[in-house]
């Protein structure tokens, strides 16, 4: 059973500050009960743009204390998510790295590191303080466009929502595309290894409890 974990009580609220990402963040407006719950690496970089377009600003539902607005979040596979927050973090922050000096030992090294920044970070704690009760469920895979939008528009928020490009994968992302896929190209192998698939698979157990426990807007 998920168990959630309270962020402030072990100190961890403010942990990916200094990355640009703070525990909490959401978009809304004040004339709406709904909000949207910000996890990296979820198909953020899509939705943002079109909630802008209808006046969401930027929020924090432990600030602005909005716990009991409706969230809308969006959850996705642990080890595809990895693999993107793990090149992602690498472009941003090491991206002049000498890949050639890549061995077992640095693999072995950052399988014990796995949590890197807000990229990487398990996705349970960014919905830290939320009841599961006032929450609706996105998967992030083919088929979240379609139904984003089918829910926003039953909300009374028509709009064309495939006028920005869909930036949830890796190789559709413009700035920095080329070193992405070094990494990607480096990195996607480690997924074939039982050892570190495991690893990783463990290390984010909880959030596969979330995922278990919920059920999904639209199914899936």
């Amino acid at each position: 059973m998920f168990i959630p974990v309270k962020l402030g009580t072990h100190g961890l609220l403010n942990r990916w500050d200094y990355k640009g990402h703070t525990f909490g963040s959401c978009m809304t407006s004040d004339a709406t009960d709904l909000m949207y719950v910000n996890i990296p690496k979820n198909a953020s970089s899509w939705t943002k743009p079109n909630l802008k377009d209808w006046g969401w600003e930027d929020y924090n539902y432990h600030q602005d204390r909005l716990y009991n607005k409706q969230a809308m979040v969006i959850l996705r596979d642990p080890v595809e998510r990895w693999l993107s927050g793990v090149c992602e973090y690498f472009t941003l922050y090491h991206s002049d790295i000498d890949v050639t000096q890549f061995n077992t030992a640095f693999y072995d090294f950052l399988m014990d590191q796995l949590t890197l920044d807000d990229h990487t970070e398990k996705q349970f704690y960014f919905i830290d303080g939320l009841s599961h009760r006032n929450i609706t469920w996105f998967w992030c895979d083919s088929t979240y466009r379609d139904c984003f939008s089918q829910f926003l528009k039953e909300q009374g928020f028509d709009n064309k929502y495939n006028r920005y490009n869909y930036q949830h994968t890796t190789e559709n992302r413009k700035d920095g595309d080329a070193r992405r896929s070094d990494f990607k190209k480096i990195f996607d192998p480690l997924l074939k290894n039982s050892k570190y698939l495991d690893k990783i698979k463990n290390h984010f157990n909880e959030d596969y409890e979330l995922i278990n426990s919920v059920k999904f807007y639209g199914s899936r």
